[in-house]
């Protein structure tokens, strides 16, 4: 399992649905929600980082894939 985070929230919140057929602006990284709750605050809670933190790591990825 990738601990990483930058990678796991791309593979997670991005390529997995991607993958599935989803298109890009539908997956959770760009409507920054996942499963009804805030991406900022999933990320946060699963990689242990403050608010702020997840919200960059998340506009990291974002930026990541719309080049």
């Amino acid at each position: 399992m990738n601990t990483d985070p930058h990678t796991t929230i791309l593979e997670t919140y991005f390529f997995g649905y991607i993958d599935r057929g989803l298109g890009a602006d539908d997956t959770p990284l760009f409507t920054r929600t996942f499963d009804g709750r805030p991406l900022a605050s999933v990320v946060a809670e699963r990689f242990h980082f403050a608010l702020p933190e997840a919200e960059a790591a998340i506009d990291a990825a974002r930026l990541e894939v719309a080049l």
